[in-house]
């Protein structure tokens, strides 16, 4: 028996006993890793960078070196207090973009080397949400992303899309699946349809982007006639300043000759969700994301029933939702807009941008 079959059979023997780990390269994975943690305040919470060991991988886990973090508006709501839960160490964040660097043994549809995005949900799938899914919220009912090697189930990642950069495809897990669910939760956007979005954030942007592909005609809303401009040099037909015109769903039925949007993008919530009723045609859609305004306003029920429109909450999506929107972004060559990127120690400078609501698109952290 020669010395290289005993070698191969002492391999086989000592992979049957021990935990399978395959890593992208040979030499010893990192043993600590920064990430940014809450810390409670007098005041509610505020983020902490922290150095802490690398947590053991689990045979259904991945580690992925995370090279890019995008922010949203719930890392701004989790900074209030709480007096429901403890947050004090809950890692921070749900939108992250990087390359695996060692599998679990039982992982089978990854390897080291793919470059990955973390999903808003742990464990969303496919299929309706549930109770379960809304237990793993990354940042939110469970520990985030915001972690420079990060330990992570191989449910709560999906494929980054071909031809985009880590700060690109980190834009996509929040904002960019909650845009393509609130257009496409009623069937797809058709050539022609008109899409009515409010504001210029990352979801706003990502739904004017997804419908302007699909040939739609688009409408933005928003308080600064400078991002009205940067709103249609992305692709919007027509733009409203809903300073100077208050009672905004009356221009939206003039600009559409009566017709008014096929789908509203509602990102206000409170304020904004009687116009939106308003501005829907006839069979219309209206897609209700966020509460900027405040997430206990009233809609028309008289509005709904007379147009036979419909409203629905959107609350992300699912894996399966991600897939198919990262084929859309790659099959029509779409970059996500990136108002500005920070170094992880910038944070506090990051979010002053993120809550002042002046920007396009979104801001990016990168280690």
């Amino acid at each position: 028996m020669n010395c290289r079959f005993i070698s191969l059979i002492a391999g086989l023997l000592l992979a049957s006993f021990a935990p399978s780990l395959w890593a992208a390269e040979a030499g010893a994975l990192p043993s600590t890793t920064l990430k940014v943690v809450l810390e409670r305040t007098d005041t509610g919470y505020r983020w902490k960078l922290v150095e802490e060991p690398v947590a053991a991988l689990g045979p259904r886990q991945v580690l992925v070196r995370v090279r890019a973090v995008a922010l949203n508006r719930g890392d701004l709501e989790v900074l209030a207090p709480s007096p429901d839960a403890d947050l004090n160490g809950l890692v921070v964040a749900s939108d992250a973009a990087g390359e695996i660097l060692a599998v679990g043994g039982e992982v089978m549809d990854f390897k080291p080397g793919t470059r990955v995005t973390s999903l808003y949900f742990r464990n969303w799938l496919d299929g309706p949400m549930s109770d379960a899914t809304l237990q793993g919220a990354h940042g939110a009912s469970t520990h985030g992303v915001f972690a420079e090697y990060l330990v992570i189930d191989d449910t709560a990642i999906a494929p980054a899309p071909a031809g985009l950069t880590d700060v690109e495809a980190a834009a996509l897990p929040t904002a960019g699946l909650t845009a393509w669910t609130a257009l496409t939760a009623h069937g797809p956007v058709r050539r022609d349809d008109i899409v009515l979005v409010q504001g210029t954030g990352g979801v706003s942007t990502f739904a004017l982007q997804f419908a302007a592909a699909a040939g739609a005609r688009v409408i933005v809303t928003s308080s600064s006639d400078e991002k009205l401009a940067r709103a249609k040099a992305l692709g919007a037909t027509n733009g409203i300043n809903y300073k100077s015109t208050p009672e905004w769903s009356k221009r939206v039925l003039e600009l559409t000759d009566g017709h008014g949007a096929d789908v509203i993008v509602d990102v206000g919530g409170k304020a904004t969700l009687a116009q939106s009723v308003q501005s829907l045609a006839f069979h219309g859609t209206l897609s209700l994301v966020g509460g900027l305004t405040g997430y206990d306003g009233q809609i028309s029920a008289i509005d709904l029933i007379m147009k036979h429109a419909s409203a629905r909450g959107i609350y992300v999506g699912s894996r399966a939702d991600y897939l198919q929107m990262s084929a859309f972004i790659t099959s029509h060559g779409l970059k996500p807009v990136i108002e500005r990127e920070f170094p992880v120690k910038q944070y506090e400078a990051a979010l002053e941008l993120l809550e002042s609501g002046n920007f396009v698109g979104k801001i990016v952290l990168t280690f």
